[in-house]
Formats: C-alpha cells, structure tokens, sequence
C-alpha cells in the first residue's frame, strides 16, 4: 500500500497502512511509528515489515503503542525480536504507552529485560525553537 498523507484531527505523519483492524503511521515528530487498533496473528506480518523497515534508518525507532485496543502475544514477540535486533546495532525500541495488560504480559514472559526494549508512558511534546 503506497503512504498517504494522515487525515483527521491532531493527525501528523504519513499513513503507511490502514486496513480495519491496524493503521500504522510514521510520525515525524517525534520520528517514529504510531501504531492504531489491534495486532493479532493476522497482521503480524505487516508489523514486522514495517518495524524492519523504519529499523533500515538507523537509530532508536519510538513506537506510539497507546491507541492499541488489542495486541496478542505474537504481536508483542514481533516487538522484542526487533528490539533484539536493534541493540545489536546500538539502537533501542522505544514503547510509548503502552498498556498496563502489555507491560505485565511482557514481564511475565520476560522480555520487559530485553536489551534494546524500553517503555515509556508518554513521550514529552517536540521543543519549538525560538524565533529570532
């Protein structure tokens, strides 16, 4: 699916796919993904091509994860093998939001302890530089 410029309120970033039940948006302030509605086994694919390939910059890559309804355990294993990945490269996966139900089911697993997966409840708004 080609990117389309994000629509409705408050939108910033570009729509990379949008389908009933996952849109996934690159955001550009912050530089990262936001990712909307619900992961399950039937869209796990396109999650981890689209992490792969905001991975391919470089970096640390911020996944706004707090409009998520839904997100099972594949879905949250497709997180931690790109945040595996990542810190091999000196890179980390930044969790914005992300649930309390997300955050214990990765505790429990374990993978809360994987190098290049941190979490964050929120990230602070981007710094307006002053006019001069």
């Amino acid at each position: 699916m080609e990117p389309r410029p994000g629509r409705g309120a408050g939108s910033t970033g570009v729509v990379l796919t949008s389908d009933r039940q996952l849109r996934v948006v690159r955001t550009t302030r912050p530089r990262g993904l936001r990712l909307e509605g619900e992961i399950d086994l039937a869209n796990v694919d396109v999650v981890r091509r689209v992490l792969a390939s905001a991975a391919r910059d470089g970096g640390d890559i911020r996944v706004d994860v707090s409009k998520l309804a839904f997100i099972d355990v594949a879905g949250l294993r497709v997180f931690v093998d790109q945040a595996g990945a990542l810190a091999l490269r000196d890179g980390r996966m930044v969790l914005v939001g992300a649930s309390r139900q997300m955050v214990r089911v990765l505790g429990l697993c374990g993978w809360d302890a994987v190098p290049g997966l941190t979490m964050v409840e929120r990230i602070a708004p981007a710094q307006r530089r002053p006019r001069i």
